[in-house]
């Protein structure tokens, strides 16, 4: 782990959570419009293997009285090793009653605002609460930018053989599961997976505990799929959009 050094004035690097499709879109518009980079993986647990190739600054979430997926998610993300530290939780809200501030409170967010909030006071509570979080020693996201396609590919083959053997874990006794789950927590951190290797180690510390830890490493791996793809997409692109270079001539 490193501590990134981070330019307190430019862009922030925000996920965004929130299972209405329709508020989802237009917090990102938002927060692009003010100038941020802003992102909303498909659902929780990719968002928290996205957190974990380093560089995020705040997760960003929907207050809505009554959910339990936002606070969910944000007991994951705490849950995970000192480095996720490192990302403030930010909520954004609706909610006028006072429910949703309790809600904050409860998750110790590091900062919220409501919707209506004017752009320049939106501005100040985020960088605020991105400030409550820098000096947390930090994942660097340098490790896995601009990787070529074909070593995100090897990467990609070398999960999914990683993959087929979670599955006969679940009937496995204890201490076969310690040991592959052990195994596996180190393979997936080479791989730089390491919200998979988290997954891992807590399932080879206690196994099994009724399916829970189980489907926790199984959602952990299939989001750690999605993310080597949508890389591994992206690093297509990045190669197709560079001219060859002219041939030389005599």
């Amino acid at each position: 782990m490193t501590q990134v050094p981070r330019d307190e004035a430019g862009p922030l690097n925000l996920i965004v959570f929130d299972p209405d499709r329709s508020r989802r879109m237009l917090t990102l518009l938002r927060l692009r419009r003010l100038g941020h980079r802003a992102e909303a993986p498909a659902d929780s647990s990719f968002v928290l293997a996205v957190i974990g190739r380093g560089g995020v600054d705040a997760l960003v979430v929907e207050l809505r009285p009554g959910d339990t997926a936002v606070p969910e998610l944000v007991e994951k993300l705490r849950g995970l090793p000192p480095w996720a530290g490192a990302v403030a939780t930010f909520g954004l809200t609706t909610d006028f009653t006072g429910k949703a501030t309790a809600m904050a409170k409860a998750m110790t967010l590091d900062g919220m605002a409501l919707h209506d909030t004017e752009d320049r006071a939106l501005e100040a509570a985020l960088r605020d609460a991105v400030k409550a979080r820098r000096g947390t020693p930090a994942l660097d996201p340098t490790r896995y930018e601009n990787r070529a396609a074909a070593d995100i590919g090897r990467d990609r083959d070398r999960l999914d053989d990683l993959a087929g053997r979670i599955l006969p874990l679940r009937e496995a006794e204890e201490g076969a599961i310690s040991m592959t789950a052990s195994l596996l927590a180190d393979e997936f951190e080479s791989l730089g997976l390491p919200v998979a290797a988290h997954a891992a180690r807590l399932l080879a510390e206690r196994p099994v505990a009724g399916g829970v830890r189980f489907m926790g490493l199984a959602s952990a791996v299939i989001a750690a799929r999605s993310l080597l793809r949508y890389e591994h997409g992206a690093a297509l692109r990045r190669e197709a959009a560079v001219e060859p270079a002219a041939p030389d001539t005599i």
